[in-house]
């Protein structure tokens, strides 16, 4: 029986993680995508802007589904939290944005209560 509860217990985790990385690449690919359309005109920008709604508008499904796992204070910071860091580095990574050392350091701290917050609700 206890191991029947550990299963669960893994699955739980790991769908409310799933439903957080989908947030994350959701809300992260949609700032990507605008960040491009700002740099477009015409017919070209509106289907950017297409783009960036398409990937976005996984977000409200993903986090609707998170709040029906966890409370809205775990969600919300973990969701938003976890998009940030993402969105950070993909843009770090891919439109060479400068980083400086206490912008990483502020990135780490992020994730860093990311995990505090994991652990608190052990």
């Amino acid at each position: 029986m206890l191991w029947r509860f550990g299963t669960g217990l893994a699955f739980y985790f790991v769908k409310f993680a799933l439903l957080v990385l989908g947030y994350a690449v959701s809300m992260a690919a949609s700032n990507l995508l605008f960040k491009v359309t700002s740099t477009k005109s015409g017919l070209e920008w509106w289907l950017w802007f297409l783009a960036g709604n398409v990937a976005g508008f996984g977000c409200p499904i993903l986090i609707t589904y998170a709040l029906r796992e966890q409370s809205p204070q775990l969600v919300y910071a973990f969701t938003l939290g976890a998009g940030f860091v993402l969105l950070q580095l993909v843009a770090w990574w891919w439109f060479k944005a400068p980083v400086t050392g206490l912008q990483l350091g502020g990135l780490i701290l992020t994730v860093v209560g990311l995990v505090m917050l994991q652990l608190g609700r052990v």
